[in-house]
């Protein structure tokens, strides 16, 4: 990972939802990708996001706590910049 990527990505679970936030400086916004239980590789979950970004998808399996993975990319003109942010890690309650 770039140094200049460190530490874009935060978050905290409020109300049982994840709620990231990300600092993108000079760039339009970010790509948000995710990563569930089972699941093997990372998926976009959130184009051009500004600012915060809450993920209110249900967990998998009602009832079980999740863990969930997140990372972003900056855009730039809308373009990815190719460089992923940190990895945050954020457990859903049940």
């Amino acid at each position: 990972m770039h140094q200049l990527a460190n530490k874009v990505l935060s978050g905290d679970v409020v109300n049982g939802k994840p709620i990231l936030s990300f600092r993108a400086g000079m760039a339009d916004g970010v790509s948000i990708y995710s990563r569930r239980p089972g699941e093997i590789e990372f998926s976009p979950i959130e184009d051009e996001a500004e600012g915060l970004f809450i993920d209110d998808r249900p967990n998998l399996e009602p009832g079980t706590p999740e863990e969930r993975r997140y990372y972003a990319i900056l855009l730039y003109s809308g373009e990815e910049n190719r460089q992923k942010s940190n990895e945050i890690v954020l457990v859903v309650p049940a």
